[in-house]
């Protein structure tokens, strides 16, 4: 007979969780590199955060065959011109918002819209047949930014956390993790379902303490400085909100190369 929990997955018509996905430990070393070369791949480092779509399968199976895990990274709430997808996200103007603040040629997406659930889920399929083993999904809080990500009515913090649900129990289907990025607003509310968090800059905005309640769930906090915007390395590295994080340092907010500077 199926359990309660089975019943209920088949009733909203949700995939079915995995026993077990991957769940990094706190204080985990990483390496983070949101480029195409993300250099040396046998760092002293667990965890590889890299881009899902310009990182290569061979990549990846180095990593794999170096002992590493590798973490996916993807944007979950924006539109990008030049993913393989784009199009695709395009074919309806009701999903597509605001320009996103700094970042030219991106748009909010509409989180509430199933076809936009589709699509991501298609990118966790590429995530899970390239065999990472958990996923980093940026830009999933629309609802504060830009007027509510453009859209009328506004997107919520609601409607972030229900997307996060979505994405999490399907990630979690395909036996990988899947952790918060950045969005402190949402941490209270996801400690439950995600894995950890990816957090950039909370020292220079005086703000690690809001990540802490994955630190006290037992789940890692990823954290990222950038010494131009933030120089006091022994801040970066020392900060008492921050203890039990995994720190690296990066040049600049500009992009994440492959350039490392650790706190250890």
């Amino acid at each position: 007979m199926p359990s309660i929990t089975t019943i209920g997955f088949i009733a909203l018509g949700l995939a079915q969780p995995s026993l077990s996905w991957y769940q990094a430990q706190v204080g985990v070393p990483w390496q983070v590199v949101l480029e195409s070369d993300i250099g040396p791949l046998d760092l002293p480092v667990d965890v590889y955060d890299i881009d899902l779509f310009t990182t290569s399968q061979a990549t990846i199976d180095t990593l794999h065959s170096y002992g590493k895990r590798v973490i996916c990274y993807f944007s979950a709430g924006t539109y990008e011109p030049d993913r393989p997808d784009s199009d695709d996200m395009h074919k309806n103007p009701s999903d597509i918002g605001a320009n996103m603040t700094g970042w030219p040629g991106e748009q909010w997406l509409n989180i509430r819209s199933d076809r936009i659930v589709n699509i991501m889920k298609k990118r966790i399929d590429t995530a899970f047949e390239k065999k990472c083993d958990g996923l980093d999904p940026d830009n999933v809080d629309g609802y504060d930014n830009d007027r509510g990500g453009g859209f009328k009515p506004a997107l919520t913090m609601d409607d972030s956390i229900t997307y996060l649900q979505k994405l999490a129990i399907y990630a979690h289907s395909k036996g990988m993790g899947i952790g918060l990025k950045n969005a402190g607003g949402l941490v209270s509310k996801t400690t439950t379902f995600l894995d950890w968090v990816v957090n950039e800059q909370c020292v220079q905005y005086g703000e690690c303490g809001t990540f802490r309640p994955f630190i006290d769930a037992k789940k890692p906090v990823f954290h990222i400085e950038y010494k131009n915007q933030s120089p006091d390395m022994k801040k970066n590295c020392n900060d008492p909100d921050a203890k039990g994080f995994s720190t690296v340092i990066k040049p600049d907010e500009g992009s994440i190369p492959k350039d490392l500077i650790t706190c250890s």
